[in-house]
């Protein structure tokens, strides 16, 4: 299928490193597009632009020809691309350079996966033109595109498809929107009967969320593809007030990070026995694991509405101007880099903060896979939590709203100052991630800063 169950090839933990590849390859990039007349937008959860009267929709695989104003990308890249940042950086430049468009291109959003199937690389490219008038609202698109969710489950099930989409959708919901809601499916297989029955899901899914489905040509990799490209709708402003984000504010999350932990613990376990041993003589049960990662699947499974209604409900109208009292100034979800994510939105907003919590489903479990190396960032998830930035009042209203729809939020750090996006973390985040490459951005402290 393209995929390896024993390399962590369960929801978000599929991406290629942002950090050791994406960010070096656009960084190489970055000329070379301009002088193509193709810009790519700094990293943000979804492309984002004002909604015109008339917005036409095309997809190409591996380039085509369509007069697109802007872009949303899947690249599935095999292992050794993957892995060096110059072959990262090239497979870019051919696949951006091969849409064809008369228009200067925004490529929005950027997706990009790993597969073992060396014969299996291939560009997805949503192409959106846009002309008429402008309205009084924002568009937003967003691409979330995985391999599996749980590998021991049959891979043509409703629930990766669910968990797919939502994951997708997560991206549009940290912003607030979710009117007109569409998708339009990632669906490949290794056979026919499956990529048919991954369709007829994405038909359900459609039916139960009242989520439009736009059919378009579908990726022919002969692996396993399962993901949509979203559109939706909000007629507020986005809480992307970088600026605005200072000392009176706190940060919360909307629930526990983490979910690919439990389901890499149990998939491992029964793989290999010892590791059973090892994990009861700490006094946690296979049992244990398996309530976890039920709790993982249903977070996992079910879109993130009553969160997207929230933080629209605090966010002003179009056009409006933001009040620190009344709204949430930024927002993210916790995804493939886990909790890393507070340090690139600290970045963006120019500010350092304190985390003195990273609430996760099973503490111990999480603390048992990364000294096991069972998953290097226990934090990672896959249609996560959402982290909210804004006043204390603001917070406290938002977690009382979320309280009442059933969800577990909880305040986990708070901004210190204006700054450069320093982040300070209690030591104990060591035992949740091993990978250096996101430790040494943290600053550790014992006491609070």
């Amino acid at each position: 299928m393209g995929l390896n169950p024993l390399s962590l090839a369960t929801g978000c933990a599929v991406k290629v490193d942002l950090i050791d590849t994406v960010y070096p390859a656009l960084e190489k990039l970055r000329e070379k597009l301009l002088e193509n007349n193709i810009d790519v937008m700094p990293r943000e959860d979804a492309d984002i632009f004002v909604t015109r009267n008339r917005i036409e929709v095309k997809r190409v695989i591996n380039g085509g020809e369509f007069d697109a104003d802007r872009a949303v990308s899947l690249i599935q890249v095999n292992q050794e691309t993957a892995g060096n940042p110059e072959k990262f950086a090239n497979f870019l430049l051919r696949m951006y350079t091969s849409v064809k468009t008369k228009r200067r291109l925004v490529v929005g959003k950027g997706h990009s996966i790993v597969t073992t199937n060396p014969k299996a690389e291939v560009a997805v490219l949503d192409l959106f033109k846009l002309d008429g008038e402008p309205l009084k609202s924002y568009t937003l698109a967003n691409n979330d595109t995985i391999q599996i969710v749980d590998p021991l489950d049959d891979p043509g099930s409703q629930m990766q498809v669910d968990v797919g989409v939502s994951n997708s959708l997560n991206d549009l919901f940290t912003k607030g929107a979710f009117s007109d809601l569409k998708m339009i499916p990632v669906a490949d297989a290794p056979d026919p009967e499956l990529k048919e029955r991954l369709l007829k899901n994405f038909e359900s899914f459609g039916k139960r969320y009242n989520v439009e489905l736009i059919p378009e040509v579908q990726p022919d990799t002969k692996t396993l593809l399962i993901g949509a490209t979203v559109i939706g709708k909000s007629d507020h402003e986005l809480p992307t007030y970088y600026d605005k984000v200072d000392e009176t504010m706190e940060i919360l999350v909307t629930r526990p990070v983490g979910e690919l932990t439990p389901i890499n613990v149990h998939m491992w376990l029964l793989t290999v026995p010892e590791l059973l041993e090892t994990m009861e003589e700490r006094g946690i049960t296979l049992q244990r694991v398996e309530e976890a990662k039920k709790r993982a699947l249903d977070y996992m499974t079910k879109p993130n509405f009553a969160t997207a209604k929230t933080i629209y409900h605090h966010l002003p109208e179009f056009g409006k101007q933001f009040d620190p009292q009344s709204h949430v100034a930024m927002t993210t979800d916790v995804t493939g880099p886990g909790i890393f994510v507070v340090k690139e939105f600290a970045e963006k907003a120019s500010a350092d903060v304190e985390l003195y919590d990273v609430p996760v489903i099973d503490k111990e479990i999480s603390e048992f896979a990364t000294e096991n190396f069972i998953i290097p960032n226990s934090t990672a998830g896959t249609n996560g939590a959402i982290v909210i930035f804004a006043s204390r009042k603001v917070i406290d209203d938002v977690a009382q709203s979320l309280s009442r729809e059933g969800l577990e939020p909880r305040v986990i750090g708070r901004v210190l100052r204006r700054g450069s996006g320093v982040v300070y973390v209690k030591k104990d985040v060591c035992k949740l991630i091993h990978r250096e490459n996101i430790l040494k951005y943290f600053k550790v402290k014992d006491s609070q800063v």
